[in-house]
């Protein structure tokens, strides 16, 4: 177990140090790695470890970059978040917007499974378990590498639609009063920006790159709707569905933007309700389960041994 243990924790280390340097690789190419490969153009090789290590990473790097559907023209689309499908949906609504974020997800998903795997397989037969109980757990093991990545993944993605969830009706709010003000969409989307840097960096940074986007010369109905994808929250896709049809019908902004707002707040209190309601529910199982025999055992443990005490001699007395 000791040994299992140790290998397991060497390896991890090790696939950390190689992920490591190949997302410091694809940041920032290496003035030295550049000389000794126009140097060894010309018939010198060095043979140092490091160069070897190097050498094995650029050769992982390349076969991955080969078989990734990830491509130069879609850098756009996966900042933006336009036309996104699958994994880069997905590391798109968590906040992995890099350029070799998807690669790594890509090569995690893969390696994972075969890493379990492998560990289990190499180190699992000394624990004396029978074949099928082995099979079993083996096959468990790959599932669970399989699952793990995109359950965490997930688990990112909700509590970050949670943060939105709940600082959008106060930036609602924010944005009802710069546009009563007579500040325009825009420079209330900075005015959110600037605000919320620390209160919700994610509502933030999600109002920064509609700015952004808008400044750069994208329409705004598009802008909008990238939030919404991008986000993946139901309240967003209202909102940006409110203020596209506010725009269309030429309607007063400031007082969809108040109604709406109303509206975001009621949801939100009819969630919370909706969430103590469900304790009860919820409280059940663990009462029945683990509160109730500990009560049970605590108050009628001391009465049963009294009476045993009592009835034990009259039967052994009438036997």
């Amino acid at each position: 177990m000791i040994i299992l243990v140790t290998v397991t924790v060497f390896l991890a280390t090790a696939l950390g140090f190689v992920v490591l340097i190949w997302w410091w690789e694809a940041r920032k190419e290496s003035l030295p790695r550049r000389f000794r490969e126009v140097t060894a153009s010309g018939g010198e090789h060095s043979g140092s470890a490091f160069d070897v290590v190097t050498g094995w990473i650029s050769g992982i790097r390349a076969w991955v970059s080969a078989r990734t559907p990830f491509r130069e023209q879609e850098i756009i689309a996966i900042v933006t978040g336009k036309e996104l499908s699958g994994g880069r949906l997905l590391l798109n609504q968590a906040g992995y917007r890099t350029m070799v974020a998807y690669r790594v997800y890509w090569v995690v998903r893969v390696f994972l499974p075969l890493l379990l795997g492998g560990l289990y397989f190499r180190y699992g037969r000394g624990v004396g378990m029978s074949a099928r109980m082995f099979w079993l757990s083996f096959f468990s093991t790959v599932a669970l590498g399989v699952i793990l990545p995109d359950f965490i993944l997930r688990r990112k993605i909700r509590h970050r639609q949670e943060d939105i969830t709940e600082a959008l009706p106060d930036g609602l709010d924010l944005l009802v009063v710069c546009v009563e003000a007579g500040l325009g969409i825009n420079a209330a989307f900075v005015k959110i920006t600037e605000e919320f840097h620390l209160a919700s960096p994610v509502l933030s940074e999600e109002f920064d790159i509609v700015n952004r986007e808008m400044v750069a010369g994208k329409p705004r109905q598009e802008a909008l709707r990238a939030l919404s994808d991008r986000t993946g929250v139901e309240d967003v896709k209202s909102l940006v569905a409110m203020l596209i049809q506010t725009e269309r019908l030429g309607t007063s902004l400031a007082q969809s933007l108040r109604v709406h707002s109303d509206s975001l707040r009621m949801r939100r209190r009819q969630r919370v309700e909706e969430s103590a309601a469900k304790t009860t529910t919820k409280l059940i199982f663990p009462l029945a389960f683990l509160l109730f025999p500990a009560m049970f055992v605590v108050l009628l443990g001391p009465g049963i041994i009294q009476i045993l005490r009592v009835l034990l001699p009259v039967l052994k007395g009438g036997g």
